[in-house]
C-alpha cells in the first residue's frame, strides 16, 4: 500500500531529528528513501511551506525514487494538502495515512479511510525495517504482520448503555369467586352479632332464650 505522510508531524516525533534543524526535511526524505527501498512501498510526504528554512532542492514537488516530496504553497498548510489528497483518492482502502494530528485523523475516517498509523507507530516500523542485520537475515513476516496489526486499530466502540430492568409481570387473573374471597379476606371484620333468640341445645331441641320474661 502507498503511504501518505504528514512530514513535519513525523519529524516532531523523532528523537534524532528536530524541527529546528534547517535540513530536517532533507534528512527525513533520505531516511524515507531507504525505507521505501527496504519495504518496496511508494511514499508521498507532505510538508508545510518553509521557503526560509527548507533547502531549495526540496521547495517543490519532486520525485526521489519511490518517495514523492510535496511542499504546501505559501498561504496554505500541509493539513490542507493532505485533506485534498485524501478527498481525491479513489482507492481509500489502499492508502496508509501516517499522522498523529487528531483533526486529520477524524477527517480521514469520515472520508472512509481506515488504514491510519500514528507517527510514533510508523517510526517503530521504519526503525525495525532499517535496523542493521547479519548477512542473510530478513525481517520475519510474522513480526511485520504484528507491527502493522498494532498500527491499524479502530477506535474503541462506545459503551453500550445498560439495559433497563424488565417490568414485573402482571398479577394473575382471578376468577369471580377468587376475587370475592380476596375481597372478604381484605375487608374489615364485622362486629360480633347479637345472641340469637333461639339456641340449639346439645340434644338438638330448640330452647327459648332465658332473657325473655317467663309467663
Amino acid at each position: 500500500m502507498p503511504l501518505l505522510i504528514d512530514g513535519h508531524n513525523l519529524i516532531g516525533q523523532m528523537r534524532d531529528l528536530s524541527l529546528s534543524d534547517p535540513d530536517d526535511e532533507g534528512k527525513l526524505v533520505a531516511r524515507l528513501q531507504r525505507y521505501a527501498a527496504a519495504s518496496r512501498k511508494r511514499i508521498t510526504v507532505i510538508f508545510d511551506p518553509g521557503a526560509d528554512s527548507a533547502p531549495s532542492r526540496w521547495r517543490e514537488t519532486r520525485q526521489h525514487g519511490d518517495v514523492r516530496v510535496v511542499f504546501a504553497h505559501a498561504g496554505e498548510k500541509a493539513d490542507d494538502v493532505i485533506r485534498a489528497r485524501i478527498g481525491e483518492e479513489r482507492d481509500k482502502q489502499g492508502l496508509i495515512l501516517v499522522t498523529s494530528d487528531a483533526a486529520i485523523v477524524a477527517f480521514a475516517r469520515a472520508c472512509g479511510l481506515r488504514n491510519i498509523s500514528s507517527s510514533s507507530a510508523f517510526l517503530r516500523q521504519m526503525d525495525e525495517a532499517l535496523r542493521p542485520r547479519p548477512s542473510g537475515e530478513k525481517p520475519s513476516a510474522h513480526r511485520e504482520y504484528e507491527n502493522w496489526a498494532d498500527v491499524f486499530t479502530e477506535p474503541p466502540p462506545a459503551p453500550t448503555p445498560a439495559a433497563r430492568p424488565a417490568p414485573p409481570p402482571p398479577p394473575p387473573k382471578l376468577s369471580k369467586s377468587e376475587r370475592l374471597r380476596q375481597q372478604l379476606a381484605n375487608s374489615r371484620p364485622l362486629p360480633p352479632s347479637l345472641p340469637s333468640s333461639r339456641t340449639v341445645e346439645s340434644d338438638g331441641e330448640l330452647k327459648i332464650d332465658r332473657r325473655k320474661k317467663s309467663k
